[in-house]
């Protein structure tokens, strides 16, 4: 079984002499060596497979093997079954330069990247982003509407989702890689897709469930009675108006309002001494 192109990996034509595979084995080695990458484990995961072709093609009757099994795979394939005229001989063979371009890019560019700043870390800071903005939509979720600090729950959201993209392209470029040091192509694109897609569903239940847990809690053992100063419907939902510290805070909720409400005398806000912002109409009883 075949399960890596060597003659792919270190970018050289297919069948290549042992002479070709021996040049290019030791500019690999300049680039890749553990020695030169020593923070790099994918680095070092490429060369040992380098090595582990560069120890099979360095071997006449390895490589004489080795060419047979890699032969018999490609004629296998239906592309190399087909009889094609010349033009789309020439077609098939710009395609695949063109991918075999793109498989040597992303091997390259990742490694780099790699010495730079490793996947673990980089997935770390992507994280860190987005658990920074979710953090900023939480704290800023009941807020003032007087003083329009509901901008930055939309901006933590937005901070949240890059973070998310940020995570699943550190997934995607990680695959990718793996992937192109194959010799069997994957669809890459699909677990990637299939992570934001979670993350971009999965954060609003999360956060729905904390700001709901957050104000249970708060007006059940941190609650603090005000008097209302104006409530108003509009367009289905009530805007009701209180202070709290000499602080003016308008606040909307989708409470089932009666005619009673409209009486303010019998109307209490009760809110949070954690957060003021958090609160909820009361009726006095009779």
């Amino acid at each position: 079984m075949v399960e890596h192109d060597f003659y792919k990996l270190m970018q050289i034509p297919l069948f290549s002499p042992y002479q070709e595979v021996k040049r290019r084995y030791h500019e690999l080695a300049v680039l890749y060596h553990p020695d030169k990458n020593p923070k790099n484990k994918d680095a070092e995961e490429y060369f040992k497979i380098v090595t582990q072709g560069y120890n099979i093609l360095n071997d006449s009757d390895k490589k004489t093997e080795y060419d047979a099994l890699l032969k018999n795979y490609y004629e296998l394939r239906p592309a190399f079954r087909v009889a094609e005229s010349e033009k789309r001989r020439d077609i098939r063979e710009k395609i695949f330069q063109n991918r075999e371009r793109k498989r040597n890019d992303i091997i390259a560019d990742y490694l780099e990247a790699e010495n730079i700043l490793s996947h673990k870390n980089r997935l770390l800071i992507a994280a860190l982003i987005s658990i920074s903005g979710f953090l900023m939509s939480y704290n800023h979720w009941f807020s003032n509407y007087l003083k329009f600090d509901i901008l930055y729950t939309f901006a933590g959201f937005l901070i949240t989702y890059f973070g998310v993209y940020l995570i699943t392209n550190n997934y995607y470029r990680r695959d990718a890689y793996r992937n192109a040091i194959r010799i069997e192509n994957s669809n890459v694109e699909k677990r990637a897709i299939r992570i934001f897609m979670s993350l971009f569903f999965l954060i609003p239940f999360i956060f729905w469930g904390m700001i709901t847990t957050s104000a249970f809690v708060q007006l059940k053992w941190f609650a603090n009675y005000t008097t209302i100063q104006s409530i108003s419907l509009q367009n289905g939902s009530v805007y009701y108006e209180y202070s709290v510290s000499n602080e003016r805070i308008l606040r909307i909720t989708y409470q089932k309002i009666d005619e009673n409400y409209k009486d303010y005398k019998r109307v209490r806000v009760k809110y949070s001494r954690i957060n003021p912002n958090i609160s909820e109409l009361v009726l006095l009883e009779d």
